[in-house]
């Protein structure tokens, strides 16, 4: 699937505009740093990755508290992927961009400290760089290799646990599963879901 980058600069604008026009108070801004380690059809294709996001937390005071999140990160190569006649086979990596907005819903009463319920919802945009190469085989193969780029867009879901030490520190687990228009679970349509587990501040 091709996208453009306007179509992704409207998601951004409305999402934080959407967010900025219900905060209680001024927001306050986060960033983190997170492991990430792709599950369902993403972990058939990719190696463990790293990511980072910025953050923009609004109604603050508020027992729901919202939260825009901005992100991009990496999945490293993953193992090959044979192709079915078993003469060629492919390696992918991807590079990764999410948007979207974060319901943070406390464990009890509103403290400093405590732990979160994190819901979110979004939209992802990746970029998978595909190295495709030959195969020794019973028959006359001669190597050859060759790269190419494709960028996906899908819809994001987000569900996770957050631990806030402080106001201005916390550790947060979630759960980003993805799904495409029309995904039939293949390599061509692949997912993006996985598993983060990282730190993040607050300023």
């Amino acid at each position: 699937m091709t996208t453009f980058p306007a179509n992704l600069g409207l998601a951004l604008t409305l999402l934080a505009g959407a967010a900025l026009g219900a905060q209680d108070l001024s927001p306050r801004m986060g960033f983190g740093a997170f492991l990430a380690q792709p599950t369902d059809s993403a972990g058939k294709q990719y190696g463990s990755g790293w990511k980072v996001n910025l953050t923009l937390h609004v109604r603050r005071e508020a027992t729901v508290e919202g939260r825009v999140r901005f992100e991009f990160g990496e999945f490293r190569e993953g193992k090959d992927v044979a192709d079915w006649w078993g003469y060629q086979a492919s390696r992918y990596r991807a590079r990764t961009r999410l948007v979207g907005y974060d319901w943070l819903i406390p464990l009890g009463s509103k403290q400093p400290t405590g732990f979160d319920i994190i819901l979110g919802i979004g939209g992802v945009h990746w970029y998978r760089d595909r190295t495709v190469y030959s195969l020794p085989g019973p028959v006359y193969n001669p190597g050859y290799s060759y790269a190419s780029t494709e960028d996906n867009l899908a819809f994001a879901g987000t569900v996770g646990l957050r631990y806030r030490f402080s106001r201005n520190f916390e550790v947060e687990l979630h759960q980003v599963i993805t799904s495409t228009p029309n995904n039939h679970q293949d390599f061509s349509d692949a997912e993006l879901s996985h598993t983060a587990l990282g730190l993040s501040v607050r300023f």
